[in-house]
């Protein structure tokens, strides 16, 4: 997974800046989502898509922020 800090590929969605997103093994961060949460959060997304697992979006997006949720705890 590559890490770009592009905050013009993140994209937008109606009147909510996204911090991140990833699209085909790249991960674009703006530079107010560059901290470790929302790149734990990124990379559950790319380990969704190497092992090529098929979940829903809502289910996927929930994971994602329980993983990374999980993870800051324990640092």
């Amino acid at each position: 997974m590559r890490v770009i800090l592009d905050g013009k590929r993140v994209g937008t969605r109606k009147g909510n800046g996204w911090l991140a997103c990833y699209s085909e093994n790249k991960a674009y961060f703006t530079k107010r989502g560059l901290n470790k949460r929302t790149v734990l959060h990124e990379f559950y997304h790319h380990l969704v898509e190497m092992k090529e697992l098929e979940l829903p979006e809502r289910i996927e997006e929930k994971q994602a922020n329980s993983y990374a949720s999980e993870f800051v705890k324990k640092s």
